[in-house]
């Protein structure tokens, strides 16, 4: 934790700052600055993280700071960097795919910067939620579609995904195990950056609710199922 703790303090003000800024925020940075949570600190960019109250609700937010001119241990700088991570943000709004949204960001003669939020935030933020509809309707339906292929072909594939996925919540507990970090609970993770955008994505309310509705409801019959002894789970011919 001591790369977290040689974060200076004016570093985590700039970040308030333009948290500020970019959410239009009356505070002075230094009341947020103690709430803004240091994700991951490196000699050429930081990751913050704050939760605020908004007319939406607590919003998680992710801050990016990038030091221009410090260089990566790929070679690139800081600069090189943010603009790689600002193209990377902008694809994943257009194309929809999961991760951080992009809200805002900023550049100065020696830092430029990056606000993020979850994808139902950015959705509140923008005035988009008032228009989805929560529960999935016939419309949602492929026209003519075999609703029994569709049904058989997400089972198979949910599986392997499903195993998939587990296998690498293993892998990543057991490194986490092997640094030490789990047996110090109460103390802070310090979070990479693909790291910041899962756990953002999974604190986001709408990231996996389709999942969790999907886990439930099967969760729910076969336990039914097997609580009934008249009935059982139907097999295909």
């Amino acid at each position: 934790m001591s790369d977290l703790l040689s974060v200076q303090p004016e570093e985590r003000l700039r970040a308030a700052a333009f948290l500020c800024e970019a959410l239009g925020l009356d505070p002075d940075p230094a009341v947020i600055a103690p709430d803004v949570a240091v994700l991951k600190n490196d000699p050429f960019a930081r990751v913050y993280t704050a939760e605020l109250e908004s007319t939406v609700g607590t919003a998680a937010f992710l801050i990016y700071q990038y030091l221009l001119t410090e260089l990566a241990p790929d070679g690139r700088n800081g600069h090189e960097i943010f603009k790689a991570d600002l193209e990377t943000l902008e694809i994943a709004a257009e194309r929809d795919t999961p991760g951080p949204r992009i809200l805002a960001h900023a550049t100065t003669d020696d830092e430029a910067y990056i606000l993020a939020t979850t994808p139902a935030i950015h959705r509140a933020l923008m005035g988009l939620d008032a228009a989805e509809g929560l529960e999935a309707t016939e419309r949602d339906l492929p026209p003519g579609g075999d609703t029994a292929e569709i049904r058989r072909e997400s089972a198979n594939e949910l599986l392997r995904l499903l195993k998939l996925s587990n296998d690498q919540a293993r892998r990543w507990l057991t490194a986490m195990h092997a640094e030490g970090l789990l047996a110090r609970p109460d103390e802070d993770l310090a979070f990479g950056k693909e790291e910041a955008a899962l756990a953002l994505y999974l604190i986001d309310d709408k990231s996996i609710q389709d999942l969790l509705r999907l886990l439930s409801v099967m969760v729910d019959a076969t336990r039914r199922q097997v609580a009934s002894p008249t009935s059982s789970p139907k097999q295909d011919e």
